[in-house]
């Protein structure tokens, strides 16, 4: 049997995940954020397969077309978009069973394409026109408002209290997460230098290798700075579970905060294999092991995937991509209204590009979150405000 038909029948039968629609109310809800630090690139992810510029502008690293007799290929979803083949047994799985919808053309005002500023804007959750306060997050100023007499309290499953959830309310924060051990350098580099031992060329080539050395070490050191301390995704399915037990069984957990590290693909991305798809692989089993834990509760959660921004439309000449704007957010759970791409879109060319680079953001990802949690808790329009000051009203209707 080929691989999509048994993954298809297993989406189908008792392998499947819980797909029951009875949304709870306010006060028996589970709201869980995950992070991807490093800017993941969402182009690989949620693949326009319909757009020429991006298999022009990508000629090593596009994601194939679609095609059901190659699996190395994009899985369609719709006219416009496919998705990366790496996902296929998890989060196509949430997509088929519409518990996971696409936000593409996400993101924040932050233009800066830096990783630090970027993430703090995200996680403080204000408009920088309006001034930023580095002592209060957004969902902390969340908790405050829905915590009270209803027992929700907020965790973050982080090594130190990350600034999403700085303010008045006392936040714990609890770290889940495993070591990664440090890969070993390829064997192909001492295979060149060996190569060119006791020939003309040795200094030449012992001086370019040092020189790639000491860019790879650099690369490396910006991939692990940009993280923040976040695991690497390569060890998430295991802590997921973990924040699965914890969120399912805790009343005072309710509304939770991950982050994942290594998404920053400058040098050798990868397209249906590679870097980035084994991050995507792993990310999607580590949300399929969340969703298994949380059992009949995964039907009152939602998870919302984000990123500071995303990455260029074009490949660079190291078969990898640069930090861009516009990115792919994700909301998923068992009573999210799913099985599609949502939010404003534009065509993909040389026009509607931002600066001729990126992808631009057409949906403010404080309005698409916005409208999830006023959905969730009941919010009227000034406690949203609270929350995110200044944000427009907006209803994707996703819940």
């Amino acid at each position: 049997m080929k691989r999509r038909i048994f993954l298809r029948a297993a989406a189908a039968s008792g392998l499947a995940l819980y797909s029951t629609r009875l949304w709870a109310v306010p006060g028996d809800t589970k709201l869980l954020v995950l992070m991807l630090r490093g800017a993941y690139d969402g182009l690989s992810l949620l693949v326009p397969h319909a757009s020429p510029l991006y298999y022009e502008r990508r000629p090593h690293i596009a994601i194939a077309r679609p095609d059901p007799a190659d699996p190395r290929s994009a899985i369609f979803l719709n006219a416009d978009w496919a998705l990366h083949p790496a996902v296929e047994s998890t989060a196509h799985t949430f997509y088929r069973n519409r518990q996971l919808a696409f936000v593409p053309f996400s993101g924040s005002a932050d233009t800066s394409r830096s990783h630090f500023q970027a993430q703090d804007l995200m996680e403080l959750g204000r408009d920088p026109a309006g001034g930023l306060d580095y002592q209060s997050g957004w969902m902390s100023r969340l908790v405050s408002l829905v915590s009270g007499a209803s027992g929700l309290g907020g965790i973050a499953f982080t090594n130190n209290l990350p600034l999403v959830f700085k303010g008045s309310v006392n936040i714990p924060n609890l770290n889940v997460k495993g070591k990664v051990a440090r890969p070993a350098e390829g064997r192909q580099s001492e295979l060149l230098e060996s190569l060119y031992e006791g020939q003309k060329l040795q200094a030449v080539v012992q001086e370019g290798m040092e020189t790639r050395r000491d860019a790879a070490t650099e690369l490396d050191k910006e991939m692990s700075d940009s993280a923040r301390g976040a695991e690497h995704a390569g060890e998430f399915e295991k802590s997921a579970r973990s924040i699965g037990r914890l969120m399912r069984e805790r009343k005072g957990y309710s509304i939770g905060f991950a982050d994942l590290g290594g998404w920053d693909t400058h040098v050798n991305q990868g397209a249906s294999e590679g870097h980035l798809a084994n991050n995507l692989a792993r990310l999607g089993e580590g949300l399929t092991a969340f969703a298994d834990t949380m059992g009949p509760m995964w039907d009152r959660t939602v998870v919302l995937v984000m990123s500071e921004f995303g990455r260029t439309f074009k490949e660079n000449g190291s078969q990898g991509t640069d930090h861009g704007h516009g990115n792919t957010l994700w909301v998923l759970g068992g009573g999210v209204r799913g099985g599609k791409v949502a939010g404003r879109q534009a065509a993909l060319n040389d026009n509607n590009l931002y600066q001729n680079r990126d992808l631009p953001v057409l949906n403010d990802y404080r309005a698409v979150t916005g409208s999830i949690i006023r959905r969730l808790y009941g919010l009227n329009t000034p406690q949203l405000q609270t929350v995110f000051p200044g944000v427009a009203n907006a209803d994707i209707e996703l819940i």
